[in-house]
Order: structure tokens, then C-alpha cells, then sequence
């Protein structure tokens, strides 16, 4: 009985507590939230509700209002209503509506078709005023990247509440072009104005530059920022601070200001190697050092660009010893204005070229990229040649950019991706050049660097003056995919009027082909071949000289020209600091009509500066010899006066029979001694008083001229060089100190345009 009441009890309280716990239950489940959502025909239910964060335990007005506030924002719906029932939010939403057609009024710089495009880049679907106001700033932004900075665009809708569609009306007010009135460069004491103009994309119009293109884009002045931030860094200056402002004038025109913290010149202090991982074997390092040594004796400041050519040297080094699967790493370390470098060898898992896929090249081959590269289809890839394909294709100067993307294909191959954007690569120059010594001369000419998109270089030049006309056209065209050497042909066209001078008039056509090729960044070689004929017609019989004069009619010739270039020059119209040699070797072959010759001429400068002075030496040293023992023509051998010894005429110093009759000489030594100082400080347009002293002779004739001797010949003066914004202009004033009586003097000289 006692167990019977105690089941009796434990029955009891079990009941008890199922009532209790269906009771609770039946509460908790009647304190759920639910959410019912009526109206979005195009819209997701669980779009929206993702929306919703935070959600309260019990429902309540305040997330009634924020639901209302959330879907607002999102920029889905024009109306958003909500109603709390029982535990329940119901949503009810009246979607923005769809866009069916855009109209467009008073675009005149970009067409409809342009500016639907546009939107549909950007899914401009929905009616929404985000996404209204997103297209409205794209639009800008396009019309910014042409010059428009002033535009101004409205709408109106036209709404179709039957489909929930709606018509969008744009009206554009494009305003006018932006021109950019002046470029001013500020705290820049150690690079010139004129290098900076040089590189960056923005440009002002002058009358030595009519044809620039001075609309002023936003994008490209803070592009043209890190421009000149690269240029000074690549010339060691890497604590290099930039920053621009921009002055608008009443004019719709702008003066942008560069401000250039140069900070201070980084020296290249060591180049080490580091092969922990024993990659390399010892001929290997032996040969690589000798390539840093080599390098650190001719490069004494930091640079970017130098250390990664370097880079590219030693890797080839590497490979062509046969170790491949590596990559180089390179380290700086700064300390006390100098630059260590380490490159580290790692060795890596290749991956290999499934396929090279080249986009963006709407105009330029295939082939004219695919020449550049150094892999093919099915070769190993590292990074280091993915680096120097991209700095390789920049460096025809053909794209705008350049980018490389990898698809994996499996864990051994990728599929590689060039995408090149192209730029403008035609410029049309036209120049004017006055002076005392050439007179008038128009210089024009037409430079394209990717003709019809083969990567051939197209140069036309038209140059006339009072005695000369001629017109030349080159073409140069990479020699093999195996090299980077250039093939170039030409031909040209020149009429030279030397009557005053020399009794007689000269007409020159010649044609060839060449080949150049960089030796490293300072030397340049080329050798050329020609086919040359010369007419001379004799304007005094009396007075010309016997080689002329037994030379009157068609003469034909070969040459074989051979230049050596090395120049350290800085960038720019305005020298100032680093060396130039230029060695030419001209043979004209026996079986010419003069029956051959051997020329060598050797032009020499060197420029140093320090705070506004500016200190040259230049000199040429010529010699010329016949091969038959025969006299050198006149045209061919030197002559002494004008811009190389001031203070005397053109042909005015140097062997010769007549006033009109000049003869020149086999052998000419010229040195010219210059000072210049900065008497001005607006670095935009510099002013310079010179101070010259000037030494020259020129001598030697198989047959000796009534006037000829060996004596040298001297002069010194003083002049004015202003670089202005119509071109450069010089006053020079030059006094005989050494010369012969039957010299021609002239002791002013003016020029516009070219002041060597």
C-alpha cells in the first residue's frame, strides 16, 4: 500500500511538471518573432532579411522604426511601411522602379551610345537615387579625364506605374574645356624645371609648342605627382615629398603649382650577394661579382632603375650557366645617406606557360609584343621575368600601361595574361630658327612611334632656310625577335646653296640602312650603309675651287658610317652637368667617283655646375684622308667659323683661294671654353650672361690654297641666353684675339632656336 501511494505521488508531480513545461512552452513559442514581407516583385525575401540586424528578443515600435530606417538606406525601395501584429512585422515595400530607356540633351563631347555604355558598365538599372547620383559622378569623372572640369547635369523622370518602369531625361551642360595656363615647380633646387616638364603628362601651350594637348584632367596631375616622385628617387633622392595645388582662374584656365621636398642624394654604398641556399656554383659567383664590381665603379648614386637592370644582368648570368628554378630578391638597407644592397638567390617550384593571352592591343600586332618577351608557350616562369617583360614593353613608349595576371591551370601550369593599354604614339613639331649666321629657317616634322601598329618608328623631317632645303625620312624596325638591335632605312634629300662661301651649289640625295643597338644605358652603336649621289652645279667658274670644278655633275658614292655615342648628359634643352663623347668613322669606298676617303671626327663636352654657374668644355678634333692620294672634295672636308669659333664667320677661318672660294682643310682642332651664370632666379624661363673663349685651327690640303697657313685661331667674348617661352634666344658678341688678315670676321651673332 505504502509503495502503491508513493507511485500515486511520483505520477503526480510528473503530470505537474508536463502542464508546467507545455504552459512555458506554449508562452516562449507565443514570443517569437516572425516577419511576413509584401511588394518586392524583383527583390528577394532573403535579400531583405539579411538586411536586418539585431534583432530584439521582444518585439517593440523603436525596431519597427529601425527596419523602416534599414531598408530606406539600402536604396531598394521608394516606400517602406511597416506594422506590427501579434509578434509579427509585416514589411510592405514599394520597389524603386526599373529604368527602361535614358535620354540624353546637349552632350556634345560624348554621343549617346558613349554614354549608355557607361551604364551599363555600371548596371545602371535601378531608379534609385544612389544609383542616380553614382552615374551622374561617373559621367563627370569621363568628361574630367577630357578637360571638362565645369560640367553640370540634371534629370527629370517620366514614371510608368502600370510596368513599375521609368524613363530617365539627362540634361548636360558640358561648360567648356579647362586649359591649363601655367606649370609652376617650386623647391626643386637640384633637378630643372625644364627635365620635370619633360616627364609629366600635363603640358602648357606655347608658340614652340602649339600642338599640346593643355587641357587640364585632375587624374593626371595627381598621376604626374608620383611621376616626379619616381623620376627623383630613380636619381637617388628617396625621401622625395611631393604635393600639387591648383589655382582656378576667371578664365576657365588653372595654375598648377608642384611643391618638391628633394630631400637629400642617397649614394650607392655596396651590392652583396647572398647564396645561403648554394645555388650558384663558383664560376658562376666569380662572374657575377666581377659584374657588381664593374657596376659599382661606374654607377656612384642610387638608383632604382640601374639596380634593376643590374637585377636583369645577373639573372641572365645565372641562366646562361645553366641554373634555372631560381628567383632573386633584392634588399635595400638605408643608413647615413647611403643604400647597401643584398640580392638573396632563393630556389623555387617553377610553373610553366600554358598559354600567352594578349588583350588590350587594339591597334598594336601581336607579334610586336610577343617579340619583347622572353618565354614562349610551354617554358618555365619566374617572377623575375614577369618584371622585366612588363619594364620591357613600357619601354617602347607605345602603351599607357602594362599589367601581367597569372591563371592557374594546375598546381605546374598558368595561362599568362598581358593586358596593355595604348596610348597616343604620333607628334607633330613644328619650329622656327633665326639668326645671323643660317638666317630664316622653318623646322617641321612628324614622329610616330607605332606605325599602323607594327612598332615601327616613322621620322619626317622638312627643314628649310635661305641655303638649305632638305627633307629626310627614317624608318626603324626591331632587326630580330633574338635582339634588341633596330634596323632603320632612309632617305634623304638636302639642297645646300654654298655660292657665297664657295662659288657653287650642291644637291644631295642618299639612301641605306643602319643598325643600332644600345651597349649599356650610356653607349649607344651604330653603323650605317649608303648610297649617296651628289650634283654640284658651279655658280662661279672663276672663283670655285679645281675639285669642285672638276667634280660639276653627278658624283656618286658609298659610305660606310660607323658612330660610337656616350653621353651622361641630364635630361632637358639646358646642359648642365655630365659628359658626351661622339666618335664617327666615315668610309667612302675606292670605287667611288672621288675614289674614296676615310673620315674620323671626334666631338667632346663636358658640363659641370655648381648653385647658378654652369662651366663647359667642348671640343671636335677631325681628320679626314684620301684612300687614292687624291684632294678631298671641299663639302667633305672640315671648315672653321660660326657657332664653333665665335667671333668669325661661317667658313670665315681656314685655308682658301678667294673671299668666295673657301677650301677648308684635312684637319680641324676646335675647344670651346664656356661660363655661365644665372642672372635671374624664375627657373621657368632662365636667363643666363655667358662668358666664352674660344680656340680653333684648321689645316692641311694636298693642294696648298693661295690663303692657307697653320696658325691657330682665338677669340673671346661674352653673350645673352634667355629661354623663353617662344624658344631659346642668344646675343653673342665675339672679338678676334689670334687671326689672319684674309679671315672673315663676325663679331655679332643672333640666334632664335638653336644656340650650340
Amino acid at each position: 500500500m505504502k509503495k502503491l501511494n508513493k507511485c500515486y505521488r511520483n505520477l503526480s508531480y510528473s503530470f505537474i511538471i508536463l502542464i508546467l513545461i507545455i504552459f512555458f512552452s506554449k508562452s516562449l513559442l507565443s514570443n517569437e518573432i516572425s516577419f511576413e514581407i509584401e511588394g518586392n516583385e524583383f527583390t528577394d525575401t532573403n535579400v531583405i532579411l539579411s538586411l536586418l540586424k539585431d534583432i530584439p528578443d521582444n518585439p517593440n515600435k523603436e525596431y519597427t522604426n529601425e527596419i523602416i530606417r534599414i531598408l530606406n538606406n539600402s536604396n531598394l525601395f521608394s516606400d517602406v511601411q511597416v506594422v506590427l501584429t501579434n509578434n509579427k512585422f509585416l514589411i510592405i515595400v514599394k520597389e524603386y522602379p526599373n529604368i527602361d530607356k535614358l535620354y540624353f540633351d546637349n552632350n556634345e563631347r560624348l554621343k549617346d551610345d558613349e554614354l549608355e555604355i557607361i551604364a551599363e558598365q555600371i548596371d545602371f538599372t535601378k531608379s534609385n537615387t544612389s544609383s542616380i547620383n553614382l552615374f551622374i559622378n561617373e559621367l563627370k569623372k569621363i568628361y574630367q579625364s577630357f578637360g571638362y572640369n565645369d560640367v553640370k547635369i540634371q534629370y527629370t523622370k517620366k514614371t510608368y506605374d502600370e510596368n513599375n518602369t521609368v524613363d530617365l531625361y539627362f540634361d548636360i551642360n558640358e561648360g567648356s574645356l579647362t586649359k591649363i595656363n601655367k606649370i609652376i615647380f617650386s623647391s626643386n633646387n637640384l633637378i630643372l624645371d625644364q627635365e620635370i616638364r619633360d616627364i609629366i603628362k600635363s603640358k602648357t601651350k606655347t608658340i614652340r609648342n602649339i600642338f599640346a594637348n593643355n587641357n587640364y584632367k585632375p587624374a593626371v596631375t595627381e598621376r604626374d605627382k608620383f611621376i616626379i616622385r619616381d623620376y627623383y628617387k630613380d636619381k637617388g633622392y628617396l625621401d622625395v615629398n611631393v604635393s600639387s595645388k591648383i589655382e582656378y582662374l576667371k578664365s576657365n584656365r588653372v595654375n598648377i603649382y608642384f611643391y618638391i621636398d628633394e630631400g637629400n642624394i642617397y649614394s650607392l654604398s655596396s651590392i652583396k650577394l647572398d647564396d645561403n641556399k648554394k645555388i650558384l656554383n663558383q664560376k658562376t659567383l666569380d662572374l657575377i661579382k666581377t659584374e657588381i664590381e664593374l657596376f659599382l665603379n661606374v654607377e656612384k648614386t642610387f638608383s632604382i632603375s640601374e639596380i634593376k637592370k643590374l637585377e636583369k644582368s645577373v639573372t641572365k648570368l645565372i641562366l646562361d650557366n645553366n641554373i634555372e628554378f631560381f628567383e632573386i630578391k633584392s634588399f635595400e638597407k638605408k643608413e647615413s645617406n647611403k643604400v647597401d644592397i643584398i640580392f638573396q638567390i632563393l630556389p623555387i617550384i617553377p610553373k610553366y606557360t600554358n598559354q600567352i593571352n594578349i588583350v588590350g592591343n587594339s591597334r598594336t600586332f601581336d607579334h610586336v609584343i610577343r617579340r619583347e618577351l622572353e618565354i614562349a608557350e610551354g617554358d618555365a616562369i619566374y617572377d623575375s621575368q614577369i618584371k622585366n617583360i612588363r619594364d620591357k614593353l613600357l619601354s617602347l613608349n607605345i602603351f599607357e600601361s602594362v599589367e601581367l595576371k597569372q591563371k592557374v591551370i594546375d598546381e605546374d601550369n598558368i595561362d599568362l595574361i598581358i593586358e596593355v593599354e595604348e596610348k597616343q604614339t604620333g607628334t607633330f613639331n613644328a619650329g622656327v630658327s633665326v639668326g645671323t649666321l643660317d638666317g630664316f629657317a622653318i623646322v617641321t616634322g612628324l614622329r610616330e612611334r607605332n606605325f599602323y601598329g607594327t612598332g615601327r618608328l616613322l621620322d619626317v623631317l622638312v627643314n628649310t632656310s635661305e641655303d638649305k632645303n632638305q627633307f629626310k625620312l627614317i624608318t626603324t624596325d626591331r632587326l630580330s625577335y633574338e635582339n634588341d638591335a633596330d634596323i632603320s632605312y632612309s632617305i634623304n634629300y638636302k639642297q645646300e646653296d654654298f655660292s657665297r662661301a664657295s662659288s657653287y651649289k650642291l644637291d644631295t640625295f642618299s639612301t641605306g640602312f643602319g643598325i643600332g643597338y644600345r651597349i649599356n644605358k650610356n653607349i649607344f652603336h651604330n653603323i650605317d650603309l649608303q648610297y649617296v649621289l651628289k650634283d654640284y652645279k658651279i655658280t662661279n667658274t672663276s672663283t670655285v675651287s679645281n675639285t669642285i670644278s672638276t667634280s660639276s655633275g653627278a658624283n656618286v658614292s658609298y659610305l660606310l658610317i660607323n658612330n660610337l655615342r656616350y653621353s651622361t648628359l641630364n635630361p632637358g634643352f639646358i646642359s648642365k652637368s655630365g659628359n658626351y663623347i661622339n666618335y664617327n668613322n666615315t668610309i667612302e669606298t675606292p670605287t667611288s667617283s672621288n675614289n674614296g676617303f676615310i673620315r674620323n671626327i671626334i666631338n667632346m663636352k663636358k658640363f659641370y655646375n655648381s648653385k647658378n654657374s654652369i662651366y663647359a668644355i667642348q671640343g671636335k678634333f677631325g681628320n679626314i684622308f684620301s684612300l687614292s692620294n687624291n684632294d678631298i672634295l671641299t663639302d667633305d672636308k672640315f671648315s672653321l667659323g660660326g657657332r664653333w669659333l665665335r667671333g668669325f664667320d661661317n667658313y670665315g677661318v681656314g685655308p682658301r683661294n678667294s673671299r668666295t672660294s673657301y677650301v677648308g682643310g684635312n684637319n680641324v682642332a676646335v675647344v670651346k671654353l664656356d661660363y655661365s651664370y644665372a642672372i635671374n632666379k624664375q627657373s621657368n624661363f632662365p636667363f643666363y650672361l655667358n662668358l666664352f673663349n674660344d680656340y680653333g685651327l684648321v689645316w692641311d690640303n694636298k693642294t696648298k690654297p693661295t690663303q692657307s697657313d697653320n696658325n691657330i685661331r682665338s677669340s673671346a667674348g661674352f653673350g645673352i641666353k634667355y629661354y623663353s617661352p617662344i624658344g631659346p634666344i642668344g646675343f653673342t658678341w665675339g672679338f678676334p684675339i689670334i687671326d689672319e688678315e684674309y679671315d672673315i670676321k663676325r663679331m655679332f651673332l643672333f640666334s632664335i632656336g638653336n644656340l650650340d
